[in-house]
């Protein structure tokens, strides 16, 4: 599951255009989380999308590893919505690119 999740997240980054606004992530669906990162992605420029990428790893790795969500796809996906749903592209690399 966590390579997934990891591939959906850099695929993600490879189909990222440029944009002016700032979208924030939905992650009401797996569906939805894809088609908002991209968007997310598309607003940013090539260093911000290479910190973009390594937040959302990081995130993804960090659930995906937790071990109270014991390899359960659900729980590790609740956990990175809890962490990323409603924010910004730039708001994900102010928390969690460290």
């Amino acid at each position: 599951m966590f390579k997934k999740l990891l591939a959906v997240s850099l695929l993600s980054f490879v189909l990222v255009g440029c944009g002016d606004d700032a979208p924030k992530l939905d992650l009401s669906t797996k569906e939805a989380y894809t088609t908002s990162v991209q968007k997310a992605g598309e607003k940013l420029s090539d260093a911000d999308k290479i910190a973009f990428a390594r937040a959302m790893v990081k995130v993804t790795a960090t659930a995906a590893t937790n071990q109270a969500n014991a390899g359960d796809e659900n729980k590790i996906f609740d956990e990175i919505k809890s962490k990323l749903n409603g924010k910004t592209a730039k708001e994900i690399i102010s928390e969690f690119d460290k």
